[in-house]
């Protein structure tokens, strides 16, 4: 296992590391506060998951896993910190063929946690809906794999246009994800999110924010999302493990609900926080 700890390399990875080559591996990203890693049962499950999909062997067990990500945190003194898992096939042969000898690399990645401007949550962010699709067909749209070239052009398109974030479609034109997030919209009181068939990545973020809407008596529908549907909406958000929860106040020229963060983004924002103070500080 090798490990990458502010920028500074422990270890060295190969130039012919297939992650490097072909994108073939894959990741987890989490967030610490306080020195707790917030739902990282989780996040290690969907890892070995993905891993499973893409026929990787991990060579290390969860525990084993555990244990290093929390050795490394707690050795460089981080308190509220970005943690990546990174893991590729490993150094293969140059080409397609994966060589005999390869052996994965589990590469784990721990720095201070910048957050997001404070204006991205007091005021909101704005987004554009992407040309280019998530294929909800292929078994990568369900994991967080190296090859992330769709999300990340369709962000810089967006950016370019004068937006901060993207929104991508499936191929059925079904509105998927945002760049990096899930997406959720309310509407009349109702919160609706794509369901997992729409070809989105299957979010810890998502999954909790739909717990902690059931517990507070709020209706969610998971199901087929259409472009004329956050046209519509009273409310939209992303969330993410990073930013928790992002509310977007713009979608292309036209502003969201009243072009501010609405009530039920903010009940459940304040809602998550509340969880990660349980679950973390307990």
């Amino acid at each position: 296992m090798r490990s990458i700890i502010n920028n500074q390399t422990s270890g060295r990875i190969s130039v012919f590391d297939r992650g490097f080559l072909y994108g073939d591996g894959l990741f987890e990203t989490m967030r610490s506060y306080d020195g707790n890693i917030f739902k990282f049962d989780e996040h290690l499950s969907r890892l070995f998951y993905s891993a499973k999909i893409l026929r990787i062997k991990i060579p290390d067990s969860k525990e084993k896993l555990r244990k290093a990500v929390c050795g490394t945190l707690k050795k460089k003194h981080l308190k509220n910190a970005y943690i990546r898992i990174t893991v590729t096939r490993g150094e293969g042969a140059f080409s397609l063929k994966r060589g005999r000898r390869s052996k994965p690399n589990v590469i784990i990645i721990i720095k201070e946690y910048e957050g997001y401007p404070e204006t991205f949550y007091s005021r909101g962010i704005t987004a554009a809906i992407s040309h280019i699709r998530q294929d909800e067909f292929s078994p990568l749209s369900g994991i967080k794999s190296l090859n992330f070239l769709n999300h990340i052009l369709a962000r810089l398109d967006a950016q370019r246009k004068g937006f901060d974030d993207a929104i991508l479609r499936n191929i059925k034109g079904d509105i998927a994800e945002g760049a990096t997030s899930n997406i959720f919209l309310v509407k009349r009181g109702r919160l609706i999110t794509p369901s997992l068939d729409s070809g989105i990545l299957p979010g810890i973020t998502r999954k909790n924010i739909i717990r902690i809407a059931k517990k507070l008596g709020i209706f969610v529908e998971e199901r087929a999302v259409l472009c004329a549907d956050l046209a519509r909406a009273d409310e939209v958000f992303f969330t993410n493990s990073l930013a928790e929860l992002l509310p977007v106040v713009k979608i292309g020229p036209e502003p969201v609900g009243g072009g501010k963060p609405g009530r039920i983004t903010k009940l459940l924002h304040v809602s998550y926080r509340k969880m990660v103070l349980l679950r973390c500080y307990a």
